[in-house]
């Protein structure tokens, strides 16, 4: 199986965006998590549910199109930044 990235938002980070949009349907939602593969594609979306959320409540919306967009600029960030490690006799490691 191929390594995937995972970029996931917690309740405080919902809470945050629910506060500047209140209308976007997340508010039943402990967290989310989209998952990418190598290529930048998305290959997975999951939400956890509040207690005594319902699990039939229709989450797709504006809510979850901000923070598809939040975690698609956070790949973006992480794939064009390089780590350098520099080790005390010279040595560097690059990590990608």
């Amino acid at each position: 199986m191929k390594p995937s990235i995972k970029i996931r938002f917690t309740e405080p980070q919902i809470a945050f965006v629910l506060r500047a949009h209140p209308n976007c349907n997340l508010d039943r939602l402990s967290e989310l998590s989209f998952e990418f593969d190598q290529a930048g594609k998305i290959v997975d979306c999951v939400g956890t549910i509040k207690d005594g959320g319902n699990i039939d409540h229709d989450y797709a919306g504006s809510g979850l199109a901000r923070f598809y967009e939040t975690a698609r600029r956070q790949l973006t960030a992480r794939q064009t930044s390089a780590t350098i490690l520099q080790f005390p006799n010279s040595k560097r490691l690059a990590n990608a």
